[in-house]
């Protein structure tokens, strides 16, 4: 019976066609591998410069508070004006970005959308 099946293959060739189906198909899953790792990499190596980006960011603007605080507190002769008139500007920002938090996230969310949308064009 083997014998008979062995034959019908290779009368048709079939053997050498799986084979190299098999073997396309290893190639296609390994190409897939290679695009997946190249995508999360790139998408991990973007965060990261986001995220340095973002700490930069919140550093510069942590430090030029604090020195304009101290400036305004050298002009105003107090020891703790400044500060406080800096704490009610970013406490009134932060209200603002309570109040218009949906629209807020909306308007990312149209950026991200559209990011997104460039980057598989």
């Amino acid at each position: 019976m083997e014998n008979i099946k062995d034959r019908i293959l290779k009368f048709f060739r079939l053997d050498e066609i799986m084979d190299n189906l098999s073997g396309y198909v290893e190639a296609r899953v390994g190409l897939i591998k290679v695009e997946i790792r190249e995508e999360v990499s790139g998408i991990l190596s973007r965060g990261l410069m986001i995220m340095i980006f973002f700490l930069v960011g919140f550093m510069c603007c942590l430090f030029l508070s604090i020195g304009l605080a101290n400036y305004l507190n050298t002009r105003l002769e107090s020891e703790f004006a400044g500060y406080m008139i800096i704490a009610l500007f970013f406490g009134l920002l932060l209200c603002l970005l309570l109040v218009f938090r949906k629209s807020f996230f909306k308007m990312i969310g149209k950026q991200f959308a559209e990011l997104i949308k460039q980057r598989h064009q």
